[in-house]
């Protein structure tokens, strides 16, 4: 442990004080990815996002079955999403899959495939759970209030609707309505066939009969969109805005109305000259924009304003609304390596007043015998942490939980910590209690010469320190050394009677003076 060290830890924290998140969306025609970095007061702000077509959908539909072809590139991309996040400062990843891999019959393989080639898990979300997350993605970024909106989101696989206001949301609905699905159930021509086109419109109508009764009650003003195939019809539509000054930003509807009509006549090759169309949805875009079509006539609705936030900034919210403790630990403790510390220590129901009672005491001690140990701040560090988790073995048992305690934290996900590091705390929690430790200890033994001294001075001072507050009750307030040739004086300041604390101190005596070389005696001020 070098000052070196520490210099690069102290600029790591630095940089470390804000969370920073991931969100992957595995959805039926791309992979998306957003980084975001959430300050102390829980603001999100997205800093980078990546996007690759992967077209699962297209290959799937309508057999309900991933082939090679959409599994290869798939596996491909999150591998290179997961290694940008983690470039990134991402300190954890978020992924879901939508519908494509959720019907397919094989969509375990790729999801084993994710965990095994990309080192991710992906979770695969039910169509109720994507609208909820979708909700919260647009609530968030787009200033609801009271006032109701329709939240419209057409995926590759499904479409989702949602009645929501600032508050909450008052329908969840999801339909298997996405562009890809239809395109792949309804056209087999291009340009799309007249028969086609009756088809797939008295299809949308039946499935969506039922869900204009459900909308109607919650009477919403005005109509929201998200999601890549929207954003391009959005894009699309402007061109043919009556006045020309429309934005990406709104589907307005006559500028829609005059879309849809070149659309239904063009052919893939005509689509794919068209400003503000994505190369990889100009096959599926028709099937997208009549389902548009028939929400405009049906609900009677005058424009869709576009909303960019969608499923990966949900993701984002939903994982911080869960987290919030986590978010006050941060603020409050912007340390990483600290921080892990006592979250391992909350996770094992510490005793917390105990445990931070006794380090400050132990600190006490490595201060005041700086001259006899000769150690410094990096060991003064380790040597605390040992110390504030020197009992969380009681969360396995009482009996022998110092061994329990070196073993939580051996295994305990210390991340900010270096193995030798997270092995010289777990020794000195270890060697708090029964006997000190020896070369005959295979975990102590294993340490090199300089760390197995940070343990005997630590695991030393742990001792005596553990010893001081024997009826947990903090009776020693302060403590001073006077060291002498022979002997060390711990002068101890009590609030209360301190027999029991002073029993507990010379019982474990003997290891302090095998360490320091010096006899040990403790007196009341």
């Amino acid at each position: 442990m070098t000052a070196a060290a520490s210099s690069v830890r102290a600029s790591a924290a630095s940089h470390r004080e804000l969370l920073r998140l991931a969100a992957i969306d595995v959805g039926t025609n791309s992979i998306h990815m957003i980084v975001a970095q959430i300050d102390a007061d829980g603001a999100v702000t997205t800093l980078w996002r990546m996007k690759e077509p992967v077209g699962l959908g297209r290959l799937s539909f309508p057999n309900k079955t991933l082939t090679a072809a959409a599994m290869e590139p798939a596996a491909a991309a999150l591998s290179r999403f997961q290694h940008a996040a983690v470039q990134r400062g991402a300190e954890k990843i978020i992924a879901v899959a939508t519908s494509a891999i959720r019907e397919a019959a094989n969509g375990g393989d790729l999801i084993e495939r994710f965990r095994r080639d990309a080192k991710t898990t992906v979770r695969v979300i039910s169509a109720r759970d994507e609208a909820r997350l979708i909700y919260l993605a647009v609530r968030h970024a787009y200033p609801l209030r009271q006032i109701p909106a329709l939240i419209i989101d057409v995926g590759g696989g499904s479409v989702e609707f949602v009645v929501g206001d600032g508050k909450k949301a008052s329908m969840l609905e999801s339909r298997k309505l996405g562009a890809a699905r239809m395109t792949s159930r309804f056209v087999n021509s291009d340009p799309i066939s007249k028969e086609d086109l009756q088809k797939l419109r008295k299809h949308y109508d039946a499935e969506l009969s039922p869900l204009y009764k459900q909308i109607e009650p919650l009477r919403p003003s005005f109509a929201i969109g998200t999601s890549g195939t929207l954003e391009n019809i959005a894009a699309m539509a402007a061109e043919f805005s009556p006045n020309g000054i429309q934005t990406p930003a709104v589907i307005e509807r006559r500028a829609f109305d005059k879309l849809l009509h070149t659309l239904i006549k063009s052919d893939s090759k005509q689509r794919g000259r068209m400003k503000g169309l994505d190369e990889q949805r100009r096959d599926q875009i028709v099937a997208g924009a009549v389902l548009v079509g028939r929400l405009f006539e049906n609900l009677k609705l005058k424009k869709i304003t576009i909303c960019h936030a969608a499923l990966r900034e949900g993701l984002i919210l939903d994982y911080l609304s869960k987290h919030i403790p986590d978010l006050q630990i941060r603020r409050d403790v912007p340390d990483p390596r600290r921080r892990a510390v006592l979250d391992l220590a909350r996770r094992c129901d510490w005793h917390q007043n105990h445990s931070e009672h006794v380090t400050m005491l132990c600190l006490k001690l490595f201060d005041e015998l700086k001259t006899l140990h000769g150690l410094g701040t990096l060991e003064r560090e380790v040597i605390e942490f040992g110390s504030l988790l020197h009992d969380i073995g009681w969360h396995i048992s009482g009996k022998g939980h110092h061994r329990h305690s070196m073993y939580l934290i051996e295994h305990g996900d210390l991340s900010p910590f270096t193995r030798e590091e997270v092995a010289i705390m777990s020794n000195i929690a270890r060697y708090h209690r029964k006997d000190p430790p020896t070369k005959e200890h295979e975990q102590y033994a294993a340490l090199p010469l300089r760390s197995r001294r940070v343990v005997d001075v630590g695991s030393a001072l742990l001792r005596l320190a553990d010893g001081l507050d024997r009826t947990h009750a903090s009776v020693v307030q302060n403590l001073k050394c006077k060291i002498g040739e022979k002997k060390v004086q711990v002068v101890i300041d009590t609030r209360a009677d301190a027999q029991l604390e002073m029993w507990g101190a010379k019982r474990k005596s003997d290891y302090f003076g095998s360490v320091f070389g010096k006899k040990l005696e403790i007196a009341i001020k």
